[in-house]
């Protein structure tokens, strides 16, 4: 008999405080070891559906119980290519996420690119890749921890005849070995027969329903599939003498042994046509004139991989249906190894992306005009430390928007979306901490050691010291209004943009601000030659730091990133 493995009671989930309801009233329990499909008209909430249960989002209404944490999984419908990795660092980085050893990791991301065929691409980075070689690497980083609870939005799209198998092979593996998979996909002949239950969500209500696996040889798969789809110009020739005559949108009647090939086609199209319906056709639909042969749709897989590629050896199909050896026991590991993997990935992730250009040059290039040769440590110091707050949110800024959503939600499905947004907050706050430091350095390297009437020497050292806590003060507040002033707290461009810079100048120009107090303190010491250390400014700075972080981590899994 299986055990419970996740729960949703009473579950609703809408976008925003007064959004429309997409979910409501949601009842469900998934069994381990069971495979699920997930049925329903485009837009019905599918999709919503799968985030929750993965953990991508958390319910606006209800509870989730039961979800394996440590061992979730999550494949997006379209995985983005502009993730600044090879495909075999950003897989290792992943695994460790997931909690492997990174020697470990990396042999199972190996493996995984091995059976799926793309090998030949580990080194490639994702951006010069291929959508259907991209989508290969997003179901790779699913598999490589033997997930408990595997949830696949149409996965299948786009992979070539050779990948389809082997991920047939290992959802069967995955539900063999007592995990449990959910999946949706518009092929109604994908794993038929084989789910233990489907479920289907209703468009109009927002509430879903189930039914077991219908009995052997209780009734024959469907010999024909209707599919109905949105497009521009004219229908591709090759799924043309499938189509009903009629007005948009287009409908195809085809035998079941063509729709896997006819998807392809209208999804692959240029431009793509937007699947609405795939269901099996009844046996009043009407067939075209004349009725096609029932032979399937010849669509080479070079058209759906996209720009040509290198050949490689299909993967043996013994092997690629095999999957690697069970972890060791301990693993995957703990919170603190999933943790400081998920700052290297972050800090990796800035690093690669170039992104921090921008504000070192503004950093530098101000700190050259406003700190010169000679001049007073103390007012130096005060300066430098004025200057990091905005800083320091711009970098939060940077970090929290540098992951493209949809890789977002393969990380947040590993630790939680409240942890990966703080892995991201943690990276732009570290980064300035290390800017602010080097500017303390350089500014106490060339400053003069007296104060501002050149009366009183200044020692270097306590100098230097009230000036990187000033400089520590800076980097937690800007941390703390970088947090409050982008997703979800505050969306959208423009706006976030301009609620950042106002809310940096106000924190350091408004009287009574921890900013204010520690500048002031350096400026007046800079006047009269004593070194204030900016102690009780500091604790204020650290404790609405944690405040703001604690904020935008549980807004960002109530509501989401975006």
């Amino acid at each position: 008999m299986h055990a419970t493995v996740l729960r949703l009671d009473g579950v609703g989930r809408r976008y925003g405080l007064r959004g429309p309801w997409v979910l409501r009233d949601v009842a469900l329990e998934l069994l381990a070891g069971a495979l699920v499909r997930v049925e329903g008209v485009n837009g019905s909430g599918k999709s919503t559906l799968l985030r929750l249960l993965a953990g991508v989002d958390r319910p606006t209404a209800g509870r989730v119980t039961g979800r394996p944490a440590a061992s979730t999984a999550y494949v997006p419908e379209r995985f983005p290519a502009a993730l600044p990795f090879p495909a075999l660092r950003y897989l290792t980085h992943l695994g460790a996420v997931r909690g492997l050893p990174a020697a470990t990791a990396r042999a199972r991301a190996a493996y995984w690119l091995e059976s799926f065929g793309v090998a030949g691409y580990a080194r490639t980075p994702l951006d010069e890749l291929s959508k259907g070689t991209c989508q290969k690497v997003a179901i790779a980083q699913a598999l490589l921890a033997d997930p408990g609870l595997l949830v696949l939005d149409e996965a299948w799209t786009g992979l070539d005849t050779a990948a389809r198998a082997t991920l047939d092979a290992a959802v069967r593996a995955r539900t063999a070995a007592g995990g449990t998979v959910v999946f949706v996909d518009h092929d109604p002949r994908r794993l038929a027969g084989e789910q233990d239950v489907t479920v289907t969500v209703d468009a109009a209500a927002g509430r879903v329903g189930t039914r077991p696996r219908t009995p052997a040889g209780a009734a024959p798969p469907p010999g024909r599939v209707l599919i109905e789809a949105e497009g521009t110009g004219e229908l591709p020739a090759g799924v043309r003498p499938y189509a009903l005559p009629g007005a948009p949108p287009a409908r195809l009647v085809l035998p079941a042994a063509a729709s896997d090939a006819a998807l392809r086609t209208l999804l692959t199209a240029d431009p793509p046509w937007h699947i609405t319906t795939v269901r099996p056709a009844s046996r009043t639909e009407p067939a075209p004139e004349p009725a096609p042969e029932p032979v399937p749709v010849p669509v080479p897989d070079a058209a759906v991989a996209g720009p040509a590629e290198p050949s490689l050896p299909a993967p043996d199909a013994a092997a690629a249906a095999a999957p690697p050896a069970p972890l060791p026991a301990g693993q995957p590991g703990g919170g603190w190894r999933r943790g400081g993997a998920l700052v290297r990935y972050q800090a990796a992730l800035l690093a690669r992306s170039h992104r921090w250009l921008a504000p070192l040059l503004g950093y530098g290039a101000v700190m050259a005009v406003g700190v010169g040769g000679g001049e007073p440590v103390l007012g130096s110091m005060g300066y430098a430390a004025a200057l990091l707050l905005p800083v320091t949110a711009w970098l939060v800024r940077v970090c929290v928007r540098n992951e493209p959503a949809a890789a977002r939600a393969c990380t947040a499905s590993a630790v939680g979306p409240g942890r990966a947004h703080a892995g991201a907050l943690a990276v732009g706050v570290g980064a300035a901490a290390l800017l602010g430091a080097a500017g303390t350095a350089l500014v106490a390297a060339v400053s003069g050691a007296h104060s501002d009437d050149l009366g009183t020497a200044v020692a270097v050292g306590p100098a230097a010291l009230a000036g990187l806590l000033a400089a520590v003060v800076a980097v937690l507040l800007g941390g703390a209004v970088g947090a409050l002033t982008n997703p979800p707290l505050v969306r959208g461009t423009g706006w976030s943009l301009l609620v950042t810079a106002l809310g940096a100048g106000a924190v350091l120009l408004v009287s009574g601000s921890p900013a204010q107090a520690a500048v002031t303190g350096l400026v007046t010491g800079s006047r009269t030659g004593a070194v204030h250390y900016p102690l009780l400014p500091l604790a204020l700075a650290a404790a609405a730091a944690a405040a703001a972080g604690l904020l935008s981590c549980a807004a960002v899994s109530r509501l989401g990133a975006e």
